[in-house]
Formats: C-alpha cells, structure tokens, sequence
C-alpha cells in the first residue's frame, strides 16, 4: 500500500520488522528505504506531536554536522501529520522515517504535559531489531560532537547518570540491543512496574534496576554525563557556581530536558537557549551538509564552531 506525502513523496506501508514477524504498520518514505539496507547500527529519536519538528530538525541537523554517516530511523506516531513526516524526511541525508504504534502511559499523575502525548512509546526503539545497536538521542537536544563510539559500547543497555536521583539513569540518551522478547517482556510489565517519574524513565529505570553496576560489560554501560548533558544542571548551578558545569565539559550531547523547550512559547532566554536557537537558524541557511559529512572523518569530526563559542 502507497500514500502521497507532500508533493511528490512516496509513502509505502510495511512491517516494522518482518524477521521479527511484528504486525504493527510501519510509514517508511520510499525514497529513503535503501539507506539502511545492510547496516547493523543506526541513530534513532522520536516524535509525537507537529509541535517537536523544529525540535528534531535541529537536532538531526546537529547530529550530520558531527560528520556521522550512520543511517538515523526517526520514530513518530499517527499524532505526527504527514507533512511533518515529509519536511523530516528531506531535512537531512539517511532520514528513515518510521510510523510506529503509541504506547500509552499508564500513569494518571503525570507532571509534564507531553509525557501524556509521548506515553511509553520510546520503547519501539527495542523493536528495531533489523539493527544489531541502536543509539537512541531525544529529539531536544543537540549533538555537540561525534558519538559513533557509543555503538562500540558493549552490553544491552548503555545510559548516562540522571541529575537527580543520581543513581537513576536519564532515558535522553540510550545505546541498546533491540530484542523482540525483551520488548514483549517490557509490554507485559507496563502497569506493573513502577515510574518514579510518571514518564519512560521510571519506568525503564525499574526494568534495569542494577544498570550501573553489572560486572559483565565492566561498567562500560554508564556512560559519562557528557553524553547527556542535561540543561537543568546549568540550570541549578552555573550563576553562583559554574565550576560544576564545566566539570562535565566537553560535552558531547546537550539535553533541553524539563519545560518550556527552546521553541515554545515562555522559553528561557539564556545562553544554552541561545545555543539551541543558533543551531536551529544555521539549519535552516545551510540545510545540505554534503560538505561538512563528506570532511569530517566519520569516527570524529569537528564540533561546530558556534558551539565551541558558547561552551569552550
């Protein structure tokens, strides 16, 4: 089955995973179908709402500029208009956009508006499982220097450290194995474990309880809080004491974790804010990245020079 997309693109509706033998339907912008054909890792993000595409536009923008030339899967739900799934598809090379069913929350109390929209529907992510490694980036954040390594990661689950509690993990940043059983496994709990937070991160922080200190992978699988640096931090510290933000420096990934996102109406204005609004406008006057991809190495290209101007 086709759908037109926009003006010109095609939509084809297949299987999220036919080795898996998965029902569900699966939105896959032809175009771009052969950009993951024989790869063993990708990127992957999520949306749910029209209301995060600057958000995922800047952040896979971000993601190319650091010279990656992994394929990246963005998730999104039938929440996400088609003319959302269209601007995402052409806004960078290797865009597999994929249409996935909304896992809702199961929590009555939740404190954060789009964790109601969003639900538990990040867990798709371990049904991507024509992939050996998934690296799993939030969609408000932006990727300040090139993570390939994360895929090197060994274990079936990698994360940085929370802000608080410190012993939790922030599900922002998540290097995975999909597996179809462990993601039936998760299905079968949701209701049953609980989410200290009302959101995925609770919930999956009760699924892997000991993620910080299993022997086997040798603490490889806690990732340093470069990898996640989430703004709230910056937030709670940097005016009387900058020195605990500059302990984490140089960042690799920066998080615009809690409310309102940089786009949205009642945004702070400070210099992290400002960062997120010079990437998303370099996006917008230099979309082809051709260039920059084609010079960085793949295992480490440069940061971008705005970004070493804000943050050293």
């Amino acid at each position: 089955m086709e759908e037109t997309v926009g003006a010109s693109t095609r939509v084809r509706i297949l299987p999220l995973c036919a080795s898996c033998g998965r029902t569900a339907n699966t939105l896959v912008m032809a175009s771009s179908m052969a950009s993951t054909a024989g790869a063993s890792c990708a990127y992957a993000t999520l949306i749910t709402s029209d209301s995060f595409l600057m958000g995922v536009e800047t952040m896979l923008y971000s993601l190319r500029a650091t010279g990656t030339a992994q394929p990246i899967v963005v998730l999104v739900t039938d929440q996400v208009s088609h003319s959302t799934c269209a601007k995402i598809q052409c806004c960078q090379p290797g865009i597999v956009v994929k249409l996935v069913p909304t896992i809702p929350n199961p929590n009555t109390s939740v404190h954060m508006e789009g964790w109601v929209n969003s639900g538990y529907t990040k867990l798709n992510i371990w049904a991507l499982c024509e992939f050996e490694k998934i690296v799993y980036i939030d969609a408000d954040t932006v990727v300040m220097a090139n993570v390939d390594d994360l895929f090197a990661r060994p274990g079936d689950l990698c994360a940085a450290p929370d802000v608080f509690p410190p012993d939790r993990f922030n599900a922002g940043v998540l290097v995975i194995q999909p597996s179809m059983p462990v993601f039936e496994d998760m299905m079968s709990k949701i209701g049953i474990l609980p989410s200290y937070d009302g959101g995925d991160t609770g919930f999956l922080n009760a699924y892997f309880p000991r993620w910080y200190d299993r022997s086997d992978v040798e603490g490889l699988n806690r990732l340093p809080f470069s990898y996640n640096a989430q703004r709230t931090l910056h937030w709670m510290t940097f005016t009387k004491q900058p020195g605990y933000w500059n302990a984490i420096q140089p960042i690799k990934i920066l998080h615009f974790s809690s409310t309102p996102k940089p786009w949205e109406d009642g945004a702070k204005k400070g210099d992290l804010e400002m960062l997120w609004w010079e990437v998303y406008l370099q996006s917008k006057l230099t979309p082809d990245h051709s260039a920059t991809v084609a010079a960085g190495s793949g295992a480490g290209g440069a940061p971008m020079d705005l970004i070493a101007s804000f943050l050293g």
